[in-house]
């Protein structure tokens, strides 16, 4: 499926690329600076994308409800629908996670690497028993895990203004 519809956005992590048709979000690049994007033909869906993603950002939206398009294999989407389930503010590690699926916590790291709608199919989530674990392909260390870390921090703030 080709994108018909695209925006960039200026976030607290960086740059990233918003891909839609006019029916479905297919793709959210990270760390869209790292390689050209050009905008094209924005659409309502687009408009509703980004603004739920702002929100989002601004603390003040835990919840997106937008139609999604995840493009990968049974298993991949089983899991992206799952991570839906997953409350804002919370984590789970790849084994838990795995459990409820009734995979192992390797596949599960495998699907949440290719998951193509980052921070709204919240793969970020999920961390390693003994650490963060990786993000978007991404091990231990880097810009993408300094990017789930802050998505982690955000979400818990937020969940726990108190603390």
């Amino acid at each position: 499926m080709q994108a018909v519809a695209q925006a960039l956005m200026t976030t607290p992590i960086g740059l990233i690329a918003v891909k839609n048709t006019q029916d479905a979000l297919i793709g959210i690049e990270l760390q869209a600076d790292k390689m050209p994007y050009s905008v094209s033909g924005e659409n309502n869906l687009t408009a509703e994308i980004v603004a739920q993603i702002n929100a989002y950002f601004a603390g003040e939206l835990q919840i997106f409800d937008l139609p999604i398009y995840a493009s990968g294999t049974n298993f991949q989407t089983k899991v992206w629908q799952q991570l839906k389930n997953i409350d804002y503010g919370h984590v789970l590690t790849y084994g838990e996670f795995a459990k409820t699926i009734e995979t192992s916590a390797r596949a599960i790291g495998g699907a949440c690497r290719h998951n193509p709608i980052p921070i709204v199919i919240p793969c970020h989530r999920i961390v390693a028993a003994n650490g963060i674990g990786g993000y978007s392909g991404q091990w231990r260390l880097g810009q993408k895990v300094d990017v789930k870390r802050w998505l982690l921090t955000h979400e818990q703030k937020q969940a726990n203004p108190d603390n």
